[in-house]
């Protein structure tokens, strides 16, 4: 029990929609709404990708949360640094193998995907701007994956879907280093705000978040066979994200960078899915999405583990 404990805390599984909610707008709008079986099989390969990210990348990274984040399985000696890469190896593989079941578009991209993720646990992480980059792109990717796992095909709906969310997860991506700037400063972390500057860094993330919002809107406008309503996701997730991200650029500290990340977290999964609003009326976008920010919110509460 207490192994299942550490790789549960390993893969950080309250963190569980985020892959869910990248990769489903662009599977639904392959089956125009539809919940198939190659739907389902498209989100467990996204899910258990995700997880075997997390798994590297504390693998890559546990000699320095010894210092940070003590507690960590590795860090903590709970799981040896073997028993993390075997199986984020082995799942990568099956996933990789998941994907090419459904047909071969889908295989390679996976096959891209595991390559995303290694280059950012391995070299990108603390390569400050690159880093930042690196990492949005393969979960914007997840939408393009999830259409090709359904038809083979991407529809220019999805294309949407995967440029909002990979300029979302950017401007994300560089408000989360700011909970630990000072500590990453000290070690030597070269991070967005550090590489460029505090206020440089929080312009490139308002930047890439307004253009996510203005790119997420253009389908209202420009395709005319959608259901319009899937606008009040967008609205949501705007608000979201002021309410929490506002009190950063007024004051740039690693308290308001943590309630940035919770609030960015939040808005994730209001606004990555929010596309499928187009396919699907808002009674049944709501009956996907909303259990999903319930459900993460309710294991983040009682499992006190980190966003």
């Amino acid at each position: 029990m207490n192994r299942l404990k550490a790789y549960l805390d390993l893969i950080r599984y309250p963190l569980f929609a985020i892959p869910i909610v990248a990769t489903l707008p662009g599977a639904l709008i392959a089956s125009h709404g539809q919940f198939t079986g190659r739907v389902a099989a498209a989100l467990i390969i996204a899910l258990f990708g995700y997880f075997a990210g997390m798994i590297k990348n504390d693998y890559f990274h546990h000699e320095t949360d010894k210092q940070t984040n003590p507690e960590r399985p590795l860090p903590s000696e709970r799981l040896t640094p073997k028993q993390a890469i075997v199986p984020a190896s082995l799942i990568y593989g099956l996933c990789v193998l998941g994907g090419f079941l459904l047909n071969f578009k889908a295989g390679l991209l996976v096959m891209g995907l595991v390559a995303i993720s290694h280059l950012y646990n391995a070299i990108f992480k603390a390569k400050g701007i690159l880093g930042s980059l690196t990492l949005p792109l393969g979960i914007g990717f997840l939408s393009v994956f999830g259409a090709l796992a359904v038809s083979g095909s991407v529809p220019r709906l999805v294309w949407y879907v995967f440029a909002a969310t990979t300029l979302y997860d950017l401007g994300t991506h560089i408000t989360t280093t700011f909970k630990d700037l000072s500590r990453d400063r000290q070690l030597g972390i070269l991070t967005t705000p550090i590489q460029i500057g505090v206020r440089p860094a929080l312009l490139v993330s308002a930047g890439a978040t307004v253009l996510a919002f203005t790119i997420a809107l253009l389908p209202y406008w420009l395709e005319p066979d959608i259901q319009k309503t899937y606008i009040i996701w967008v609205i949501l997730g705007i608000v979201a994200t002021v309410g929490t991200r506002i009190s950063l650029y007024l004051q740039p500290n690693e308290k308001n960078g943590y309630f940035a990340l919770k609030g960015s977290m939040i808005s994730s999964i209001l606004f990555f899915p929010c596309l499928i609003g187009a396919q699907v009326s808002i009674a049944v976008s709501a009956a996907v999405i909303v259990p999903l920010l319930l459900g993460t919110l309710f294991l983040l509460k009682t499992t006190g583990q980190e966003v």
